[in-house]
């Protein structure tokens, strides 16, 4: 099947799934945090997650935008 640049489907799959990164990185770093901050008795590491999965979220988004650009 050829890809066409002109399918809609394929434009809402690609910006829904950018639009859901950030959300989800930042999530996840907040369950890993929650559950380090559980084992070892801590109360900083959800914050140390929620940025470090912001971080993340926001490279992964740099990146699938500059691979459109080239």
């Amino acid at each position: 099947m050829p890809y066409k640049r002109d399918n809609p489907f394929l434009w809402l799959s690609k910006y829904l799934s950018l639009a859901l990164t950030l959300p989800a990185s930042v999530l996840a770093g907040y369950i890993l945090g929650s559950f380090g901050d559980h084992f070892l008795h801590t109360t900083f590491l959800k914050v140390i997650g929620i940025l470090l999965g912001m971080a993340g979220g926001l490279i992964q988004i740099i990146r699938e935008l500059n691979r459109d650009s080239k």
